[in-house]
């Protein structure tokens, strides 16, 4: 019994020597959970630990007005510095506590228990100039401050600077937040955004978007029609927009949106392999399939039921009288005597198929409100016409959709849903625009008697994209 008392006492003795001998050891490095000013500075040595909140405070604060990036806040313009002698002080007050006899008791409890020790906080101290401060807000707000500005036409290269918001630094609200990342250490927290606050500039008149168009439309010697729509404030811009022009590809929407009127279901496999090519590469025998069954077998009858369709929503300057490709001799006369000009503009609309920027403007319009449960297109066919087949229209001309035409002149990732169509003389593209301040709708056809080349027209639409979405949404 004795012996193994003495067993006992032993490997308790030698257990005791070898965890203070640790804890001893462990005493030349910072124990896990001590931060300073956040910074985590576990496992460094005292030395390594005061260089590094020293080397930190060396580093540029990033600044923003609003969203607008700021030159860095460098140190030395505020007169920063880390005092380090009392910061020494402070850190060693906390390290002493670690090397008296509670010290190693606590050190025996995280040991035995396997848990980290308690996160220990030490302050540095640091210096900087209020006075600098306050001037370094100052210049900011003298550098970036603006009043609104209303737009100007720049005429010589047919565009304009669009209206602007007028943003002023409220001084007082940046000032806690910007002293905040000077005394922060870590990288992270040495970013601020000032508080600026907004004045919405004036509402730009459509005047300026029209003389803009002239300026820039002054070389194409044929016409532009263009009919444009903020779905925010409901504006419209009418260029030309009620006079007809040939259809072409972009009355393949209204056989899109009537097919759906015909499903009780969602589209089988087939289906809408018919509906995405008819979306991507506007394929007349793809049209003419989705018109046959329109037609319960008979393109010519699918035709005219969605000329109907067309008709009873108001849009009345448009029609399909025939499938694609056909003899314009098959032509139904009632529907044929419609090709007749209805403006003083002629643009020898093809009489099979026509139609107008403005209806189908108002036609993507329907659509875009109709993903939403409401609208015109949901308020004539409140059973045929579902928000989710809205939604499946638009994310078709959304995905599958080819050839840029009016996108190409906006912003790079802007989220459009189009159609685009074109025959000899005639090319157009209807398309729905989400914009960062307003989402609007834009129809543009443009013709040229006998002949309109792509190289002459994808630029126009390039330029007229462009103009649009400034006019509504600004410079990005």
């Amino acid at each position: 019994m004795a012996w193994l008392l003495f067993i006992l006492l032993t490997v308790l003795i030698l257990g005791s020597a070898w965890l203070y001998t640790t804890w001893k050891s462990s005493q030349t490095m910072l124990p896990p959970g001590l931060v300073i000013n956040g910074l985590p500075m576990g496992g460094m040595t005292r030395e390594q630990a005061l260089d590094t909140i020293d080397q930190a405070y060396t580093r540029p604060i990033t600044v923003y007005y609003g969203s607008k990036l700021t030159p860095l806040l460098l140190p030395e313009m505020v007169e920063l510095s880390v005092d380090l002698e009392t910061t020494t002080t402070n850190l060693d007050a906390v390290l002493a506590s670690r090397g008296s006899l509670q010290g190693f008791v606590n050190y025996l409890g995280y040991r035995l228990l396997q848990r980290e020790p308690e996160a220990q906080e030490v302050i540095a101290v640091v210096n900087y100039s209020r006075e600098r401060v306050n001037a370094f807000l100052s210049r900011t707000a003298q550098k970036y401050d603006h009043p609104p500005q209303k737009p100007v036409l720049l005429s010589e290269a047919g565009t304009f600077r669009p209206p602007q918001d007028g943003t002023t630094l409220d001084i007082e609200a940046s000032l806690p937040l910007l002293i905040k990342a000077i005394l922060a250490a870590a990288p992270q927290d040495r970013e601020v955004h000032l508080v600026v606050e907004v004045e919405p500039a004036p509402e730009a008149s459509s005047d300026i978007l029209r003389e803009a168009l002239n300026a820039a439309l002054g070389d194409f010697s044929g016409v532009a029609g263009i009919f444009a729509k903020d779905l925010r404030r409901g504006r419209e811009f009418c260029y030309n927009c009620d006079v007809s022009f040939s259809g072409a590809g972009t009355l393949k929407l209204p056989i899109a949106l009537a097919t759906y009127t015909t499903l009780d279901a969602a589209p089988d496999a087939a289906m809408t392999d018919h509906l995405n090519t008819l979306f991507a590469e506007g394929d007349n025998a793809a049209a003419n399939l989705l018109l046959a069954h329109i037609g319960s077998g008979d393109a010519y009858s699918g035709a005219l039921r969605v000329t109907d369709m067309l008709w009873s929503l108001g849009l009345r300057n448009t029609f399909i009288a025939t499938p694609y490709d056909v003899p314009a001799t098959t032509i139904p006369p009632d529907i044929a005597n419609l090709a007749a000009p209805r403006s003083a503009i002629n643009t020898d609309p093809d009489p099979a198929m026509q139609t107008t920027p403005i209806e189908m403007g108002l036609l993507m319009e329907g659509l875009y409100y109709g993903a939403q449960g409401g609208g015109f297109l949901q308020a004539v066919y409140p059973q045929e016409i579902t928000a989710a087949e809205c939604q499946d229209i638009l994310a078709g001309l959304t995905q599958h959709s080819i050839n840029p035409l009016l996108a190409a002149g906006m912003p790079m990732g802007t989220r459009i849903a189009h159609k685009h169509g074109w025959s000899g003389a005639t090319h157009a593209n209807v398309a729905l625009v989400y914009g960062p301040r307003a989402d609007f709708v834009l129809a543009v056809y443009l013709y040229q008697p006998a002949w309109l080349v792509w190289d002459e027209s994808a630029p126009t639409f390039a330029t007229i994209g462009q103009l649009v979405y400034r006019f509504y949404n600004g410079d990005e």
